[in-house]
């Protein structure tokens, strides 16, 4: 065989490897994620949410083009009183983006833009084998690894299925993984796997369900609900854009906010509704140190109107 041959071989082949892995990273497509944390006897607030992800409109940064990335969160405090005994929750929602996403199928990875003008970061590799370390790295677990890889049937199409595992820990391998072309199991852009909690505090995500048009892939056998924009929290326009990350975090989070918002007003709230900070945004990042863990509440305003609202979990 000569080496014309040889190369045009190599080039079906790789075509043909691509063209089998569906580009989800556009529009028409959602995902639901359910969280909660892990509780103890004597434990007084448990935290449960559920964020929806929707790709809506494209645009093109520095010359790439991305996917907008629309984020909402539907947070549920579970309060137990002592006397009388019952429980009470308090429901809040966050609204979040654009971000923008982009999946580059030559390479087969994805990469992720929390803001305009914040750096890419890699979030998937569908290139990955066993024994090789996941880039969507968890906030409590430092480096996670591909344990094994299997497929599953996604929408009639077999895809593969990498199982993560941490490399200090024993966890159920089986609720931890990455769906080739879709994302992982437990976060879409940040990843809070499933371990072995010793005590209160330690939450966990999971993928609900996944839906491209009007095909749904449901990881358990519920429905797929969807999260509704509140009246009174705005969608954030491509003027306004507050990212807060890590989040959860262990004490540090940055606020990265859009030109347009420097002199607005930053305020945290813990659980209890109390003012724990407040300041001026003279900076497009700022650094934010909590104090002891919990559940905080911010909010942004710039000229006494509500920008944009949140909740920060530190750990």
């Amino acid at each position: 065989m000569n080496t014309g041959k040889v190369m045009l071989l190599i080039v079906l082949s790789t075509t043909i490897g691509n063209s089998q892995v569906t580009n989800y990273f556009k529009e028409g497509s959602r995902w639901v994620y359910s969280s909660w944390e892990s509780s103890e006897p004597g434990q007084q607030t448990v935290h449960r949410s559920e964020e929806q992800f929707i790709i809506h409109g494209d645009t093109v940064i520095s010359g790439v083009p991305y996917a907008k990335l629309y984020s909402t969160v539907h947070h549920m405090l579970d309060v137990f009183h002592s006397w009388p005994p019952h429980t009470e929750t308090i429901h809040t929602y966050d609204s979040i983006g654009p971000s923008f996403i982009r999946y580059d199928t030559l390479i087969n990875k994805v990469f992720y833009l929390p803001s305009i003008d914040s750096t890419e970061r890699l979030i998937y590799d569908f290139n990955l084998q066993v024994g090789d370390t996941t880039p969507l790295q968890s906030i409590n677990l430092e480096t996670t690894v591909v344990r094994s890889i299997d497929t599953v049937s996604v929408f009639g199409i077999s895809v593969r299925r990498f199982f993560i595992t941490d490399v200090s820990q024993n966890m159920p391998e089986s609720l931890n993984y990455i769906l080739e072309g879709i994302g992982g199991s437990n976060g879409l852009i940040s990843s809070t796997p499933e371990t072995y909690p010793l005590g209160g505090g330690v939450y966990t995500t999971l993928l609900s369900c996944f839906q491209n048009q009007d095909s749904t892939y449901l990881v358990f056998d519920i429905d797929c609900p969807f999260i509704d924009f509140i009246s009174d929290i705005k969608q954030i326009s491509d003027k306004h854009v507050v990212t807060i990350y890590p989040n959860p975090t262990h004490d540090i989070v940055i606020m990265n906010i859009s030109d347009d918002l420097l002199h607005g007003t930053y305020t945290l709230f813990d659980c209890t509704g109390r003012v724990t900070q407040s300041f001026k945004l003279t900076e497009i990042n700022t650094l934010i140190r909590l104090d002891t863990a919990g559940l905080y509440f911010w909010e942004v305003k710039d000229k006494n109107n509500l920008i944009q609202t949140g909740i920060i979990i530190s750990q």
